[in-house]
C-alpha cells in the first residue's frame, strides 16, 4: 500500500457549560489501564454539539469510522472491521442482527443515550460474546442522574433544526422521585429530515425519513446497595425514502418513494447489589430485543440475470406489504468476589436470537409470455441461533505489575432451518506495569471466538440450507499500550498522552450480507494498527489529539488482497474554551490521508485481476457554542456550524467508496448551521 496526504488540518473541540472545572467531564477519550482500551463519548456532549445520527456520537474516537451520511444507512467500524465483529449494546442489551445490507444495524435516538463507551481489542473475557475487534456501549439516560439531591420532579423540553437536511426535533422529558426509593424518568423524541444539501451536487430528495421514539425507566432503590430498573424503549426510523440507504440519492423524483422503516423494541430488568459484602457484587439483566424492518407493497419490473450475468426484464412482480423481525431474548449475570486478597468476576452469558417476515399476502410474478407464479414470502420456523457462554477472570499485582487472567467458554447452536453447534474455550490475558509514577505500560493477549452469525433477513425464505463447509470464526489479538501522564511535566490539570499497537487475524471472517448458506464469500483477515494521542485540561481550556491507521490484508487461499476498509491516516483534534460560567466555545476537525489500494478478485470469467483502488483524503472543521443565561435560569442555547468550508468529500468507509468509485455515492453533507434551544424545569 502507498499513502499520501492531503492537509494538515487543526481542530477543536469538546465541552460543557457550567463552571470551568466541570469540562473535565466532556473530554472524550478516558484510557483505562485497569480494563480494556476505553474511550468514552458523554450525552452532555452530544447535546451540545446537536448530534442526532452516530457518526456524529462516534466520530472523534480513535480507531471507530461510521460510514455513509444518512442515519438509516450508517454502519460503524472498529479498526476496520464491520461491527459484526464486535460486541453492540444498548444498556446491557445485544444490538445483533442485519436487516438489509444496504442500510444500517443500528435502530437508535441519540438523545436517549447518556454516554456511550467504547473498548478496543479483544483482551478481556468482560467484553462479551463476539467481541472480536472490540464492544461499544450505549447507555440510556437515568432519573437518579437528571435529578439533583433536593428535586422531587423536573423534566425538560428542547427544540432543533439545520439547514443542510431539514432537520427539525422536538423532545420532551419528565423525571422525578415518587418516593425515597422509587424514581421514573419518560421521555419523547420526534424528529424529521428532507432534503439533503452536499457540495458541487443538487440537493438529495430521496431520504427523507421521520423518527419517533419513546424511552420509559423505572428505578426502584430497594436498599443502600441494591437497585432494580425497569428500561422499556422504542424507535421508529421510516419514510417515503430510498430502500437503500447508504447507496447514491437522487436529485429528481419521477414518482413518491414507497414506504420503508427501521423499528427496535427493547425491554430490559436490571438487578444491581453492590454490597459491602467482600463476595458480592452482582449485575443481572433480562432482556427482549427486537429490531424490524417494514416495506410498502409494490409492483414493478421482474428483473433477472442472463447466462452472462447481465439484468433482464422479463414481467413483472408483485410484493405485498411484509415485515421483516430479528428478536433476540438474552439472560446476562455477573458477580465480583474478593477472596484471599484476589478480585474474581465471573458470570454467565445467554442468547437466542430468531428470524422471522410476515408477509401480508402471496408475491405474484407474470412473465412476459403470460406465465403465473407465486410464493409464500412469510418465514415462521426461521434461522435461529442459542448461545450459553460462561467466563472468569482475576486481578491480582505483584510489585508493580497487576495481572489479569480470565476464560471464556462459549456454546454456540444454530437451529431452525440450520443445524450447527460450535463449542470453544478463549483465554485472554492483560498485564499492566506501572513503570513509574506517570508511565503504564500494557500488553494483552486475547483468542478470538464467534460463531457464524445468522443471515440478513432480508434474504431468508423457506427453501435456504447451510453449506457443508460451515466455520466459525477464529483468532487472536495482541496488543501493546502505553499511558503517560504529563501533568506535572506540563504544569496541567491533567494531561496524558497514549499509544496503543495491535495485530488481529480472524480466519474464517463470516459477514451476514446474502449469506444464506453461512459459508460465502469467507476468508482469513490479518490487520495490524496503531492509534496514539494526547488530551489535556487546565482551568478554563481543554482539548485532544487523536490519530488512528490500520493495514488489513483479505486471505482467500488462492489469493489475497488489501483490505478495502484499511489504509486510511485519520487524525481529530479538538479544543473546548470555558469563557465564562454562560459562554462555552468548541472547535474541532477530522483530517484524513489520501489513501492507494489494491483490489484482487475473481472477476465473472473467472480471471484474476488486480484494480487500483484510489482514495481521496480530506479535512473538515465544525465549530459550536453554547450560552446558558443567568437570567434565565435552565434555559440553553446551543449553535453550531458542521463542515464550515463547505468541503466535498466522502468517509473512506462509505458505499461506493470503500472501493474507490466516488460516482457511486453521495458527498458527505456540506455546511450544515444548527440551532438548538432547551429548557429545564
Amino acid at each position: 500500500m502507498k499513502f499520501k496526504y492531503s492537509a494538515i488540518v487543526i481542530a477543536f473541540l469538546s465541552a460543557k457549560s457550567a463552571v470551568a472545572n466541570e469540562v473535565t467531564e466532556l473530554e472524550l477519550t478516558k484510557v483505562k489501564t485497569d480494563k480494556e482500551i476505553a474511550s468514552e463519548v458523554a450525552g452532555k456532549e452530544l447535546e451540545l454539539k446537536q448530534v442526532n445520527d452516530l457518526k456524529g456520537a462516534l466520530n472523534v474516537v480513535a480507531g471507530v469510522s461510521v460510514g455513509n451520511s444518512t442515519r438509516y444507512g450508517q454502519k460503524t467500524y472498529l479498526r476496520g472491521v464491520e461491527e459484526h465483529s464486535a460486541n453492540i449494546t444498548i444498556d446491557g442489551v445485544r444490538q445483533d442482527g442485519q436487516l438489509f445490507h444496504h442500510s444500517g444495524n443500528q435502530v437508535v435516538d441519540t438523545s436517549m443515550f447518556k454516554a456511550v463507551s467504547v473498548e478496543l481489542g479483544a483482551t478481556s473475557v468482560l467484553s462479551g460474546y463476539g467481541a472480536n475487534t472490540g464492544a461499544i456501549s450505549y447507555q440510556t439516560k437515568d432519573p437518579t442522574d437528571l435529578l439533583a439531591a433536593n428535586e422531587a420532579f423536573a423534566g425538560s423540553t428542547s427544540i432543533g433544526m439545520d439547514s443542510a437536511t431539514e432537520f427539525k426535533q422536538f423532545n420532551f422529558s419528565v423525571y422525578g422521585r415518587v418516593n425515597q426509593q422509587f424514581s421514573l424518568l419518560a421521555m419523547l423524541t420526534a424528529n424529521q429530515s428532507g432534503d439533503i444539501k452536499t457540495p458541487n451536487a443538487d440537493p438529495i430528495v430521496n431520504k427523507h425519513s421521520e423518527l419517533k421514539s419513546g424511552l420509559v425507566k423505572a428505578v426502584y432503590d430497594i436498599d443502600s446497595a441494591q437497585k432494580l430498573t425497569l428500561n422499556i424503549q422504542s424507535v421508529e426510523d421510516g419514510g417515503n425514502r430510498a430502500f437503500s440507504g447508504e447507496k447514491p440519492g437522487m436529485s429528481e423524483l419521477e414518482k413518491e418513494e414507497l414506504y420503508n422503516g427501521h423499528n427496535r423494541d427493547t425491554y430490559s430488568m436490571v438487578y444491581i447489589n453492590d454490597s459491602i459484602d467482600p463476595l458480592i457484587d452482582l449485575y443481572v439483566n433480562v432482556y427482549l430485543n427486537e429490531k424490524s424492518m417494514n416495506r410498502e407493497q409494490s409492483t414493478g419490473k421482474n428483473e433477472v440475470r442472463d447466462a452472462k450475468g447481465q439484468w433482464q426484464v422479463d414481467g413483472t412482480i408483485f410484493y405485498p406489504e411484509r415485515d421483516y423481525f430479528y428478536k433476540t431474548t438474552g439472560l446476562d449475570i455477573r458477580n465480583t468476589s474478593h477472596i484471599n486478597g484476589l478480585a474474581w468476576t465471573y458470570g454467565i452469558e445467554s442468547f437466542k436470537s430468531e428470524q422471522r417476515i410476515e408477509a401480508a399476502a402471496l408475491q405474484k410474478t407474470t412473465k412476459a409470455n403470460g406465465d403465473v407464479t407465486t410464493r409464500d414470502m412469510s418465514v415462521n420456523n426461521g434461522p435461529n441461533a442459542r448461545l450459553m457462554s460462561a467466563y472468569v477472570q482475576t486481578e491480582f499485582g505483584v510489585g508493580g505489575v497487576t495481572f489479569i487472567p480470565g476464560v471464556r467458554y462459549d456454546s454456540y447452536k444454530l437451529g431452525g432451518v440450520y443445524d450447527l453447534s460450535f463449542n470453544e474455550f478463549s483465554p485472554k490475558f492483560t498485564a499492566a506495569w506501572q513503570a513509574s509514577r506517570d508511565l503504564n505500560l500494557r500488553l494483552g493477549y486475547g483468542k478470538i471466538f464467534k460463531g457464524p452469525g445468522l443471515p440478513e433477513v432480508l434474504m431468508i425464505n423457506n427453501t435456504i440450507s447451510q453449506a457443508d463447509n460451515v466455520e466459525a470464526e477464529k483468532g487472536a489479538h495482541l496488543e501493546f499500550d502505553i499511558n503517560y501522564d504529563l501533568s506535572n511535566i506540563l504544569g496541567l490539570q491533567s494531561a496524558a498522552a497514549y499509544a496503543n499497537v495491535y495485530q488481529f487475524t480472524i480466519d474464517d471472517s463470516f459477514h451476514p450480507t446474502k449469506n444464506t448458506s453461512l459459508a460465502n464469500g469467507r476468508f482469513d483477515m490479518k490487520n495490524n494498527g496503531v492509534e496514539a494521542g494526547f488530551r489535556f485540561n487546565h482551568q478554563q481550556l481543554s482539548g485532544y489529539i487523536n490519530y488512528s491507521y490500520n493495514d488489513g490484508e483479505r486471505d482467500y487461499n488462492e489469493y489475497k488482497t488489501d483490505d478495502l476498509y484499511s489504509g486510511s491516516h485519520e487524525v481529530n483534534v479538538g479544543l473546548t474554551y470555558q469563557a465564562s460560567d454562560e459562554w462555552v466555545f468548541g472547535w474541532y476537525n477530522t483530517l484524513v490521508s489520501n489513501v492507494s489500494l489494491s483490489d484482487t478478485y475473481v472477476n465473472r470469467q473467472g480471471e484474476l485481476v488486480s484494480d487500483p483502488i484510489e482514495k481521496v483524503g480530506y479535512g473538515v472543521a465544525n465549530i459550536w457554542l453554547s450560552f446558558e443565561p443567568k437570567a434565565v435560569a435552565g434555559l440553553r442555547v446551543n449553535l453550531a456550524v458542521d463542515n464550515v468550508f463547505d468541503k466535498a468529500y466522502q468517509n473512506h468507509k462509505s458505499f461506493g467508496m470503500y472501493w474507490g468509485n466516488a460516482e457511486y455515492n453521495d458527498n458527505e453533507v456540506g455546511r450544515n448551521i444548527k440551532a438548538a434551544v432547551s429548557y429545564n424545569f
